[in-house]
């Protein structure tokens, strides 16, 4: 190898370490941008008093009691609504579905990941925004929902032996993994935690993967134009996968969620 071709290999491995490493400053200062925003935005919002220099979040219980009021104001305005909403309470990790606030199903969640915007923010900003449902404006899922059916009753045996028998439901082979974006920009993951059928597998890397991509194209261009990258909160959650095609059938498409941390 000459000499050149072995300084250009170099060069070029200088260069391309060092975008790695800008790249991925840039990706850790996008989380505190988001913060730092959403914390500024929540205080702007607040009267204004020049005597009140109190940090009311280093009472202890202070926390605990915002927790509560955030979350039981949050459910009587779900109870509100008509159709099923969804409540998610991440401290005992269980996901309910909710009809005019009474829990119609209970779901254990069987693992979590925490965006750690959560933990960074100010905790009377992250409960003033889970003060109130949040709103679903967009799905995203590797199946489509099941449109519904309505079927007629036969009226004798002689009706029903008359009838083909219907296909059975493959419903519980397809893979199931879907997100749902909301109104306060917090994103919630939804994974089935066991694969029951080998293409399971195949399917969680591509929905993962695309999602990845997605979000990879989007700060390339932001750090390209030396901004910082936006970031999304997120909650990413593992449920049987029965359990979490129940929950994505259910909710409507601008279904609410309440949530608690």
């Amino acid at each position: 190898m000459s000499s050149k071709l072995k300084w250009f290999f170099i060069i070029t491995a200088i260069i391309l370490a060092a975008g790695v490493v800008y790249y991925l400053s840039k990706s850790v200062s996008a989380v505190n941008h988001t913060v730092r925003h959403f914390d500024e935005a929540y205080f702007t919002s607040l009267p204004q008093k020049e005597d009140d220099t109190i940090n009311l979040c280093a009472i202890p219980g202070y926390i605990d009691k915002l927790r509560s009021k955030a979350y039981l104001g949050a459910q009587v305005k779900m109870a509100a609504i008509d159709s099923v909403g969804v409540r998610i309470n991440m401290r005992d990790s269980t996901i309910s579905m909710m009809i005019k606030g009474v829990e119609v199903k209970k779901i254990k969640i069987r693992a979590s990941i925490i965006s750690p915007f959560f933990l960074r923010a100010n905790q009377e900003a992250v409960y003033s925004a889970l003060s109130s449902p949040l709103k679903v404006t967009g799905m995203e899922a590797t199946f489509t929902k099941d449109p519904i059916q309505v079927k007629v009753a036969p009226k004798d045996t002689v009706e029903y032996y008359a009838n083909p028998e219907e296909k059975p439901d493959t419903a519980d082979f397809e893979a199931t993994y879907f997100t749902l974006n909301t109104d306060r920009d917090f994103r919630l993951f939804f994974e089935q935690m066991e694969d029951t059928v080998s293409s399971d597998r195949r399917t969680r890397f591509f929905f993962n993967l695309n999602d990845r991509l997605e979000s990879v194209k989007n700060e390339a261009k932001a750090i390209a134009a030396f901004k910082t990258p936006e970031y999304t909160p997120f909650i990413k959650i593992w449920l049987p996968k029965s359990d979490a095609k129940v929950i994505y059938y259910a909710i409507p498409k601008e279904g609410l969620i309440v949530l608690t941390l």
